[in-house]
């Protein structure tokens, strides 16, 4: 029964969304703590000196927070991995959104809940994961450009073997563009990468009326499988059920017949009387 309410909820949230949604696209970040989402964000609202989205070395973002710019709707998630609830809520903001950042920090490649948390957004953008999903490798400037660019090579090589597909990467650095702005070097901007995936971002959003539609099916085509599967199963469980009615009164029933039969005869013999 419960299953049967939360995919009733689903369905009806999957149709409010459908009625809701915002003109502009919108544009989530994600990944796991401390990867430089919160940084980016505010780096790309122009928040140099004084921060919109809040940072800091330990768990700061734990709801879904939202800033709307002339182009674009920005939202920041909860890090993955820190609690059942923040990765609820993590979810529930890439549900809203149009384009995903999702940050890694060069510390190696993709760990597995990285991987799997790529695996449901590619499920959910369906057609459209090539385009609406971005892998952005943050905090380029802490080590030499080559691991850079081994950790890059190994990402795509890793979504191609365990997700079918490639994402497009970018190498950023929040610190030199901060650097950059406030002290107005060009060279650190343009070295920090952020200018280009606005560019990217620029680019791909023409795409997000037909992302929208994508993901939308996706999400239809997701919720009538389980949809089915759990018909199915309630199917399987009342054959079962008749099953076990059966069986159990299969002596009941022997008795009955036997005793009918032996009603008919007994009429049937003081009629011949």
């Amino acid at each position: 029964m419960k299953k049967v309410l939360d995919l009733k909820t689903r369905t009806q949230q999957l149709a409010l969304r459908a009625d809701s949604t915002p003109s502009k696209p919108i544009i989530a970040v994600c990944g796991l703590m401390n990867a430089g989402k919160s940084y980016l964000l505010n780096m790309l609202t122009k928040h140099i000196d004084q921060e919109f989205f809040r940072t800091a070395d330990r768990r700061e973002t734990i709801i879904n927070k939202t800033l709307e710019t002339e182009q674009y709707i920005y939202l920041d998630t909860p890090g993955l991995d820190a609690s059942v609830q923040d990765d609820a809520v993590a979810s529930q903001g890439i549900d809203e959104a149009d384009i995903v950042l999702f940050v890694h920090q060069p510390q190696g490649e993709l760990d597995p809940t990285e991987l799997d948390f790529l695996r449901v957004l590619k499920t959910r953008f369906g057609r459209s994961s090539k385009h609406s999903i971005i892998i952005v490798i943050s905090k380029i400037d802490r080590e030499i450009e080559s691991k850079i660019d081994a950790i890059d090579k190994e990402i795509q090589k890793q979504c191609l073997e365990k997700l079918g597909i490639v994402f497009t990467t970018f190498q950023i650095s929040n610190t030199r563009y901060k650097k950059g702005i406030s002290e107005k070097k060009d060279g650190l901007v343009q070295a920090s990468h952020i200018e280009a995936l606005v560019q990217h971002l620029n680019k791909t959003t023409p795409k997000v009326h037909q992302a929208r539609e994508n993901k939308m099916a996706a999400s239809i085509e997701a919720l009538m499988g389980e949809i089915e599967t759990l018909a199915q199963a309630l199917r399987d469980e009342k054959a079962a059920l008749q099953q076990d009615i059966s069986e159990r009164f299969a002596d009941f029933n022997l008795q009955m017949e036997q005793l009918q039969t032996f009603l008919s005869d007994s009429v049937s013999h003081f009629k011949k009387i």
